[in-house]
């Protein structure tokens, strides 16, 4: 086996002679254990490590076929911040096989391991012939895909997928896993009707639950919830308690305004899986928006406590449970959930999305000892413009807004308010998931449902002088509203515009420059009901490196151990 830099790794030769291993463990007698039984597997060189921050120095270094590693170690690390660091620095080639030995398969770290896409993982105590088996089992796979990661790595996305969609036709080898492939790529690309189309032919060649769950990722992407529910009910038929079907399910009837429904899809996932701590989180975060705040309560702690420190834990439930405290007049857990949200948003510096969380909760602590925070409120209507400002971003900030007015603690705030609900209210769904997040506030919440009536009213009108033969000044109207609003069913309405009548319109480039430019910024994904971090897998998805966002940094538990 040969290993190159991060990249550029050639492929692997099916045996193990003339290989090099590194072993990590804290243990001494598991290191000679695991080294003795690479040597008799004919690994003609084996480096032995006991601490995570030695094993990553060795990596720098040296080139490994395949790193075996523990998953716990005394001072705090772990193999799964090991594994993190390593893809996230690029340090780990494709070509090396990367396996975890634990001494225990909880749900929660499966569910990691799985998120980090490591090559096997195996539970103590187990045979030589099973480290074997998945050690050559690991190599074939990487092999098979070679040539699409390669392309994948090089930027070359269509070569990619042509790969994928050959080995498919073909029925090369792991031609399964290949098809899979492509299809996220395709849907992780955009390009959904392809996407579908691939799902769809991979559930019939071979029924997989997650290629049918493909198809309604793409029609959920794709602006057809409805049919998505349609798919995923015919799933379910088949598979009742598949827990990422429920997942799915529930972000559906999120957008169809079902929000009692998709609660029981969320417990339904959960009582599959109970220490599932995203699903924890997700099911305390539907809870809270919809007005169910001592069950979200419930649901947020027990994630925390379950694992605060696992990569499966989202920031975003320390931000509830401080709007929370904030509501119900509790300083010291107010001040407790801010201490850990700070400390997370000072080592991510970089992490937009923490940093909103870190400034918002630190508004509340400052009105919580009785200091001004009106000066935020210029903060507040500045952000509430940007790209970056999204669903989620809208509800945590009415829920402060509504908490923190109806204390006393600051003035009516109407013209924020009138701003986000414009912008986000693009359907009575939507606007009834805003107007629940600020319910402590009645006045907050009658105007954001308002504010969907107006938006909805002010579409119309626009599209009323298209069909009544004047298109040039409906689009005008309607890219003018989006302009002001940044609301996305008012740019999807002037897209279809421009689509059906391009070809009446003067200056019809310049008005799809315009557009299309409206569409990237403020366009439908960023006006959905995310519950949880976007940045972590989706349900029924898979890790592709080339594609995938980086891992966010935990940099201290690496140097400490």
């Amino acid at each position: 086996m040969t290993a190159g830099p991060a990249g550029t790794t050639a492929p692997l030769p099916a045996d193990m002679r003339r290989s090099a291993a590194l072993v990590v463990d804290a243990n001494p007698t598991a290191r000679m254990t695991l080294a003795g039984q690479l040597r008799a597997f004919g690994f003609s060189s084996i480096t032995q490590v006991g601490r995570i921050a030695d094993a990553r120095r060795e990596i720098e270094r040296h080139a490994f076929d395949l790193v075996v590693c523990g998953d716990t170690f005394p001072r705090g690390g772990s193999g799964q911040a090991l594994l993190d660091d390593l893809r996230r620095s690029g340090l780990l080639p494709f070509g090396t096989v990367f396996i975890m030995i634990t001494d225990e398969a909880t749900y929660l770290k499966v569910a990691e391991a799985a998120e980090s896409a490591v090559d096997s993982y195996i539970v103590r105590p187990y045979s030589a012939g099973t480290l074997y088996d998945r050690i050559e089992q690991a190599q074939r796979r990487k092999v098979a895909l070679w040539d699409i990661h390669r392309a994948l790595e090089e930027g070359r996305h269509d070569d990619a997928v042509e790969l994928c969609l050959q080995r498919f036709a073909t029925r090369g080898p792991q031609w399964l896993q290949a098809a899979r492939w492509g299809a996220e790529i395709l849907l992780r690309l955009g390009r959904l009707g392809q996407a579908q189309a691939l799902f769809q032919s991979i559930w019939d060649a071979e029924p997989q639950p997650w290629a049918l769950l493909g198809v309604a990722r793409c029609q959920l992407e794709d602006g057809a919830p409805a049919a998505a529910q349609q798919t995923l009910q015919r799933l379910l038929e088949l598979h009742p308690d598949h827990p990422d079907a429920l997942d799915v399910l529930a972000r559906v009837q999120t957008e169809l305004g079902q929000f009692t429904e998709a609660l029981d899809s969320l417990e339904r996932a959960l009582a599959a899986t109970p220490l599932a701590i995203g699903r924890q989180q997700r099911l305390g975060m539907l809870a809270f928006f919809i007005g169910n705040r001592d069950k979200a309560v419930e649901l947020l702690q027990r994630a925390a406590a379950l694992g605060l420190d696992s990569k499966m834990f989202d920031a975003e439930s320390l931000v509830l449970l401080a709007i929370a405290a904030y509501e119900h007049a509790d300083a010291d857990e107010l001040q407790r959930q801010h201490g850990e949200l700070h400390k997370r948003a000072l080592a991510e510096p970089e992490d937009a999305r923490l940093q909103r969380f870190d400034h918002l909760v630190q508004a509340l602590c400052d009105a919580q000892d009785g200091r001004d925070v009106s000066v935020e409120v210029t903060r507040w209507q500045e952000d509430a413009a940007s790209p970056a400002f999204v669903m989620e971003a809208a509800c945590n900030l009415l829920a402060a807004l509504a908490a923190l007015t109806h204390r006393g603690q600051l003035s009516e705030q109407p013209a924020l308010v009138e701003r986000i609900g414009l912008r986000f209210a693009t359907s009575k769904a939507m606007s009834e998931l805003l107007a629940s997040a600020a319910r402590l506030h009645t006045h907050y919440a009658e105007q954001l449902r308002q504010c969907e009536a107006t938006m909805v009213q002010r579409i119309e009108e626009a599209l009323r002088r298209v069909a009544d033969g004047d298109a040039v000044m409906g689009l005008a109207d309607l890219v003018t509203l989006a302009q002001r609003t940044f609301n996305a069913r008012a740019v999807e309405s002037a897209w279809l515009v421009l689509q059906r009548h391009a070809h009446a319109l003067p200056n019809a480039q310049r008005w799809h420059e315009q557009v299309a430019g409206l569409r990237q910024a403020y366009g439908t994904a960023r006006h959905r009901p995310a519950l949880g971090d976007p940045r972590l897998r989706p349900a029924g998805g898979i890790a592709l490196a080339a594609l995938d966002r980086p891992a966010r940094p935990r940099q201290d538990t690496l140097e400490a151990a």
